[in-house]
């Protein structure tokens, strides 16, 4: 079984994390979101391309009508600047219009600022995803093997778990 830790680049000392998520209401409103689904997918591609600051964006499927993104972004600072201009700017109120005029879908998005040091990650038998698809990565060795030494909070009493 293949193991091995992510961290942030050294570049980033917080990263930023954007999770946007798309609840369809009926047909229409399902088709008008896929639409749009696809078009977040290609602004995410141009903006890494651009060096914009998005570092990594896997899209997610909760159900038929609920799906959406994860971003890893470099700054928050670049996600604002990024997300204040075209094509952006103009597909967020065209949506806002039709959420407001026809409700037949909902759009949501959390924002998360993580200290470097404040995030850990391992990944067991898995192809590079997530954090260690734009990340450090490195073999889990000594304080590697768990969450806690990942961490850098030492061991704990009693041995701790193995994560």
């Amino acid at each position: 079984m293949k193991r091995f830790t992510a961290r942030p680049p050294e570049s980033v000392s917080e990263l930023c994390l954007v999770r946007l998520g798309i609840q369809a209401r009926g047909i229409r409103g399902l088709i008008y979101a896929r639409r749009a689904g696809r078009a977040i997918q290609r602004e995410a591609r141009a903006a890494i391309a651009a060096d914009a600051g998005l570092l990594h964006s896997e899209s997610f499927l909760i159900n038929l009508g609920h799906f959406g993104v994860l971003q890893y972004w470099r700054s928050f600072a670049e996600l604002e600047a990024w997300s204040h201009k075209g094509p952006h700017a103009e597909w967020w109120r065209e949506a806002s219009e039709r959420m407001r005029s026809r409700g037949d879908f909902g759009i949501y998005h959390e924002t998360y600022l993580v200290p470097r040091e404040r995030i850990e990650a391992i990944y067991a038998n898995c192809e590079p995803a997530g954090l260690a698809a734009f990340g450090e990565t490195g073999e889990p060795v000594g304080n590697d093997t768990n969450s806690r030494g990942r961490l850098g909070r030492g061991i704990k009493a009693g041995g701790g778990e193995r994560t």
